[in-house]
């Protein structure tokens, strides 16, 4: 073996480890590790705390405000390093609707290890399980996602058919995003895509948009070009704060409540 060929295949060997480490380190950015979130009992209301068994048994953990048959459900969907626990204060102050909280694998209290297909499985699962246990398989729903939660919600938005979908800080694809933080590296390695641009346009439900104005982690091109594939315009609010500041800009609660669908356009007969 001659040395100009054991340079090239060592340049190779090292550049495969790079990027091995790389998409690992990519892995960790969408899906961080449990001391990156809180734990479940940080987040309180113990009385609504749940556990889902997934299909294949693994111990999904949450929330779940039970308000009856006659009431729609809504579905939060949180973003990475983020216990979707955070959300509980609002779900238990709305006392018209049911909330169900889920927390992805990996996340939280939830057991098991996160990814795309399986997340999305996961949450199909656990909405029947709700819409079951309020008495009510029709129940009507609605979508609230937050960050990596929006593509969670857009795709669900696809085959669910809710009656809303409320995204906060929307994105067109993960490998887009990650690409703001490390330019085409994402785009040559293995890591779940969470294409939201490639779903927008087959959702049918009103969109509202809620965005933070100097969003750190979204760049505005991104949400852009999501909003762009819907059929129909979303309503988009924009609010002074930035990626992690905008649950408590003014008015994002009450711009959320609007956003819901009102409760009381719902008819049953039990």
């Amino acid at each position: 073996m001659t040395f100009p060929t054991k340079r090239i295949i060592s340049t190779a060997l090292l550049g495969g480890a790079a990027l091995a480490l790389t998409a690992c380190n990519f892995s960790q950015v969408i899906y961080p590790g449990k001391d990156m979130q809180l734990p479940d009992a940080a987040c309180g209301y113990a009385g609504n705390a749940v556990i889902i068994p997934a299909e294949d048994g693994t111990a999904l953990r949450g929330w779940f405000f039970n308000r009856g048959a006659a009431t729609p459900l809504v579905v939060m969907y949180g973003g990475n390093a983020m216990n979707v626990g955070n959300f509980a204060s609002l779900a238990a102050t709305d006392t018209t609707r049911s909330y169900l909280l889920m927390n992805y694998r990996g996340y939280g209290d939830s057991a098991g290890e996160p990814s795309e297909k399986q997340i999305m499985a996961d949450a199909r699962y656990t909405i029947r399980y709700a819409r079951n246990a309020m008495g009510n398989p029709e129940a009507p729903l609605c979508f609230i996602g937050f960050s990596l939660g929006t593509s969670v919600a857009t795709q669900l938005a696809t085959t669910e058919n809710p009656a809303g979908l409320i995204l906060v800080c929307p994105f067109d694809s993960m490998t887009s995003v990650a690409c703001n933080v490390v330019p085409f590296i994402p785009r040559i390695v293995p890591m779940d895509s969470w294409k939201s641009v490639d779903y927008a346009a087959k959702v049918r439900c009103p969109v509202t948009i809620l965005r933070a104005k100097y969003d750190q982690v979204v760049p505005t091109e991104s949400t852009d070009a999501f909003i762009r594939k819907l059929p129909t315009p979303p309503v988009v609010r924009q609010f002074e704060a930035d990626h992690n500041t905008i649950f408590s800009a003014q008015g994002f609660v009450p711009a959320i409540m609007q956003a819901l669908p009102n409760p009381q356009q719902y008819q049953f007969d039990f």
